[in-house]
């Protein structure tokens, strides 16, 4: 992909549109990631599901999304992206399909991965398109702000969509809403996307290199979901990372001795946006776990429905987009480091605030004034973030780089929010012990794993402080 293959032909294929497009699928992507979680009661009764094995039907996507995005990013460089975005929406539609109609549990959980893998070639394809419509300035800006708007309000309209359906039209329907969305999507994009012409794309990709990455991203992903089973310090737990780490090694290996590596070397000399990544991976260690806890504290704790749950994360949404538009007009000179900081500590105060939630409190001066301030705090930081982790990378490489930050995003959001359920788990079982009714003790558990998060942002505001300064002779612009 070059600079001349997306975008001459987007200008006159107006590139509101191809953000569009973009945005609508990331848009379902990101909603999928939620839209499960009210549905697994009804999910685990109609299929049989035991207590252990329910979690696979999140975990299935988690763990194939996050192992294969670096070969989603890759191929799209390879084989044009708009090529690979409309395969793999056309194939996630198809694994909706399936997961709809689900006979049986093992249906499901595969049918779950194979969505997993599709999101996973289709997020970075995704991505790259709108970074080559839009190259540079304040229109890459813009469209930044509205990729990250999609963070927000895809997860919590997740929640709302799951709700709503589970209550009116039962589980299944949290799956087949995907495919007249996929349909759309497709038929536009037949005729907004440009087709582009590859003569400057990358060689095939190191093939023995892919499947080392992978492999090793699957089982770093597949041994952490798995702690809560089999605990932190397990045999089993150590020989999966270990078995990780040795799969990283020979990766950089094979890297070392072919023409056409995964990972370019001017690709991992951006210091910046290498930098960017390592914020957005801890970053997303604390905040994704969020939604998890505050989903459970409002249905368990304070008693909402799973559809008054929903509607609960709405204002997030609104929050998030209103923060993120805002940051699409950030002038050029501004030092990036100053939104990014500031909006992950304004998330970490947020996180914080959760942690004084008691069993007494109330959603509308207690829960709301929390979730506004972390949301407007994620939309704030996250734009300029974004840009650092994208924007200097060759237009051959647009899709690489995109695949690196949902990578980290995808595999430390996994990493933090199994940590996150140690920590909550370990709180409760001590105040259960120690006497407290349920709800209580609950509540402690969830308050304990939002402090943890709370800190864990301040590390990441710390990190981006130190590590994301602008280069000599370089503006700060975020694009």
């Amino acid at each position: 992909m070059t600079a001349t293959t997306i975008a001459p032909s987007a200008r006159a294929m107006r590139p509101a549109l191809v953000l569009l497009v973009a945005c609508v699928a990331q848009f379902m992507l990101l909603a999928d990631d939620t839209i499960v979680n009210v549905a697994l009661p009804s999910i685990a009764s109609d299929l049989g599901f035991g207590e252990s094995s329910l979690s696979w039907v999140v975990n299935a996507y988690l763990l194939t999304f996050g192992g294969f995005l670096l070969i989603g990013g890759r191929l799209a460089d390879r084989f044009g992206p708009r090529r690979l975005f409309m395969w793999s929406l056309a194939g996630f539609a198809l694994a909706s399909a399936i997961s709809g109609i689900a006979p049986s549990s093992g249906v499901l959980v595969v049918a779950r991965g194979l969505q997993g893998i599709m999101g996973a070639l289709m997020s970075p394809a995704a991505l790259a398109i709108v970074l080559a419509t839009y190259p540079d300035g304040a229109g890459r800006r813009r469209a930044l702000s509205a990729w990250a708007a999609m963070l927000g309000l895809g997860a919590a309209f997740g929640l709302v969509a799951g709700g709503a359906l589970v209550e009116l039209a039962g589980w299944r329907w949290i799956f087949l809403v995907n495919l007249p969305v996929a349909a759309l999507a497709l038929a536009a994009a037949t005729q907004v996307l440009p087709a582009g012409d590859r003569r400057d794309a990358r060689d095939a990709p190191n093939i023995p290199g892919a499947a080392l990455a992978t492999v090793s991203l699957l089982v770093l992903v597949f041994t952490v979901v798995e702690t809560h089973t089999a605990g932190w310090t397990s045999a089993r737990t150590l020989l999966g990372f270990a078995l990780a780490v040795a799969l990283a090694a020979a990766f950089a290996v094979a890297e070392r001795r072919v023409r056409s590596p995964l990972l370019p070397v001017e690709l991992l000399r951006r210091r910046r946006a290498m930098s960017a990544d390592a914020v957005v991976f801890i970053a997303a260690g604390g905040l994704l776990a969020m939604f998890f806890f505050q989903t459970l504290y409002l249905q368990q704790v304070l008693g909402l429905t799973a559809l008054q749950t929903g509607l609960a994360f709405l204002p997030f949404s609104a929050a998030m987009g209103i923060a993120s538009g805002l940051m699409g007009r950030l002038p050029e000179r501004v030092d990036p480091r100053l939104p990014i900081v500031a909006g992950i500590v304004a998330a970490a105060v947020g996180l914080w605030m959760m942690s004084r939630l008691g069993v007494g409190s109330a959603y509308g001066a207690d829960v709301l004034p929390a979730l506004a301030i972390v949301a407007a705090g994620l939309g704030v930081a996250f734009v300029p973030l974004m840009g650092l982790a994208t924007g200097d990378a060759e237009e051959r490489d647009g899709g690489l780089a995109s695949g690196l930050m949902t990578t980290a995003q995808q595999v430390g959001g996994a990493i933090g929010i199994a940590v996150m359920i140690t920590i909550a788990t370990t709180h409760t079982t001590d105040a259960l012990a120690g006497g407290a009714r349920p709800a209580q003790a609950l509540t402690k558990g969830f308050a304990g794993a939002f402090r943890v998060e709370a800190i864990v942002l301040l590390v990441a505001a710390a990190l981006a402080g130190a590590l994301l300064g602008a280069r000599r002779g370089e503006g700060a612009s975020v694009s």
